[in-house]
């Protein structure tokens, strides 16, 4: 499995890398723009041309874009909606810029309207997006389950995956370890992992597995809650995430730690450390 964090770029693209070079990353995830806000700067293509070059002299790959957290692809208020959409379609037209194979979205709630609602709303959002370039694949990331979001179970995936009809060969998913645990599903021990995978296949298909995020967490079991923690010190436990990592199916895939914001090197040298401990 190709381990990396999400690095912040301020101070410049080719700069982020330091941090994932001391870190000895295989993969990075970094935000397609401002993370709480609409405002994006253009993008700088001479930076990142550098910034692709870095990448690929450290071989590091794949390169992760993640939207910011305003965007919701449900909603039904259709200011939020086109701007979300916007949003999501400059974070794949960025991708190609960038050297991105993967653009992961948050999908969002409706808000009241209604699961079926929701649905079409985000499909549409997506099918726009897909028009920015001809690659990346977007992931769209499971939630813990709070309010009215959509995403939370694998059932929604495909229902999403079934409505976005024809281009769906460009749409993945990616799950968060502290959001499935959020949202039920118990993968404290390698049997909750299997039980947690059978699932994925039967209802979404593993090849559309792209993206793995690593968080442990200290909420309880199906608390619809979004809370991240150091790996290993919370409710997923060692016993989880070394289930997942040596999993033979995804061995190949990028999985990114998001632990709590503001952590030092020192504290993501330690929860990489914890992760590369358990490969078996």
């Amino acid at each position: 499995m190709r381990l990396g964090i999400h690095v912040r770029i301020a101070g410049g693209l080719v700069k982020s890398l330091k941090r994932a070079e001391a870190l000895g990353c295989e993969a990075i995830q970094l935000f397609s723009g401002n993370p709480n806000s609409w405002t994006r700067r253009p993008v700088d293509v001479a930076a990142a041309a550098d910034f692709t070059a870095k990448a690929a002299e450290l071989n590091i790959h794949p390169i992760i874009l993640h939207t910011p957290y305003l965007l919701n692809l449900a909603s039904p208020d259709d200011t939020i909606w086109n701007k979300s959409v916007d949003a999501l379609y400059d974070a794949v037209e960025r991708a190609p810029v960038m050297g991105a194979d993967y653009i992961v979205t948050h999908i969002g709630s409706h808000k009241g309207s209604g699961y079926e609602a929701g649905i079409r709303r985000i499909a549409k959002a997506v099918r726009q997006a897909l028009e920015a370039a001809p690659q990346p694949t977007i992931a769209l990331e499971m939630g813990s389950g709070a309010g009215d979001t959509i995403g939370f179970r694998f059932e929604h995936i495909a229902d999403i995956i079934h409505e976005i009809g024809e281009p769906s060969d460009r749409v993945g998913l990616c799950i968060d370890t502290a959001h499935l645990w959020g949202a039920g599903y118990d993968i404290s021990d390698k049997t909750g992992v299997g039980d947690m995978f059978d699932l994925l296949k039967r209802h979404v298909g593993l090849s559309r597995l792209k993206v793995i995020h690593f968080n442990d967490t200290e909420v309880e079991l199906d608390s619809r809650r979004d809370r991240h923690f150091h790996i290993g010190k919370g409710n997923v436990g060692i016993r989880g995430f070394r289930a997942i990592l040596n999993c033979p199916d995804i061995s190949h895939l990028p999985a990114i730690i998001e632990t709590p914001a503001g952590q030092t090197l020192e504290e993501d040298h330690k929860n990489l450390a914890t992760l590369r401990s358990l490969y078996e």
